[in-house]
């Protein structure tokens, strides 16, 4: 018993009295950081919204940057510019006071277009997909063109008066619904929207033909009646009756009408029109 009570005393006396308080101040020390941390994380909390915005506008850039994009809509208002000049050609805002017309001029409703004795000029007009060239000594004016909606959808209604001479026109690729009228002695020639491609001619005389490889016939609305100028058809309203075309004059409004339909086809590109003047 005497040894028992020894051994446990000399194990006691091995105990390193620094040992113990070196343990108090560390279970002390735990508990106080332990007792603070609480209160640090709600601080930090609660500054947190005022720390991020900082941060974030300081190191990333913004979600939506500014970006400048060009959108050319295909509903805008109907435009007609100036493609060719060949010669001297003029042409009047106001019907009175006339200028040198040139090429990429953006023409408005009520101008007047004129081209001398050896001269033309070829308009396009942007939203319908028509191109008109005035041949030599001719004088149009551009009545109307408008832009309506119908349906939810947009119709684009142009009306020419033609005065003076004769004039091609070609169609690409026509909106429909729309409608593409032209004045002259004889009446009203009228092109509805709904085909893909067309090619005519007018005169101011009243002469009409439609080529043969049009997908939409021409309408001649006069004091008589609507007179229907199929594909191939040549009409004079001055006589009232159909006239045949001849071989040779078939030939070279071939040649013309596909020179015509490779410059609108050219001009009628996004990129094009994109950079075409915009109307002011």
């Amino acid at each position: 018993m005497a040894a028992t009570k020894d051994g446990a005393a000399a194990s006691m006396k091995r105990v390193n009295p620094q040992q113990i308080m070196n343990c108090q101040n560390k279970s002390t020390t735990f508990l106080s950081a332990a007792s603070r941390a609480p209160l640090a994380l709600l601080v930090a909390i609660i500054a947190l919204p005022f720390i991020t915005p900082t941060l974030v506008e300081g190191q990333l850039p913004p979600r939506n940057p500014p970006v400048d994009i060009q959108v050319f809509e295909p509903d805008a208002e109907p435009q007609a510019v100036v493609v060719t000049v060949r010669g001297k050609c003029d042409y009047s805002e106001d019907g009175n006071t006339f200028a040198e017309l040139k090429t990429e001029q953006v023409l408005k409703e009520g101008a007047v277009v004129r081209t001398g004795e050896d001269a033309r000029a070829d308009i396009f007009f942007r939203r319908i997909g028509i191109t008109v060239r005035l041949q030599p000594d001719s004088e149009i004016k551009l009545e109307k063109m408008t832009r309506r909606m119908k349906d939810g959808n947009a119709e684009l209604n142009t009306l020419l008066d033609l005065r003076k001479g004769r004039i091609f026109t070609v169609v690409r690729s026509f909106i429909h619904g729309s409608t593409f009228e032209v004045r002259n002695a004889a009446g009203r020639s009228v092109i509805e929207g709904g085909g893909v491609k067309g090619r005519y001619i007018i005169t101011a005389d009243g002469t009409h033909v439609t080529d043969k490889n049009s997908d939409v016939p021409m309408k001649v609305v006069g004091e008589t009646g609507v007179t229907i100028v199929a594909p191939g058809k040549k009409y004079s309203a001055k006589d009232g009756k159909f006239l045949p075309l001849d071989t040779p004059e078939s030939v070279l409004l071939l040649i013309e009408f596909d020179e015509i339909h490779a410059l609108a086809e050219k001009w009628d590109q996004p990129q094009a029109r994109k950079d075409l003047p915009q109307k002011k």
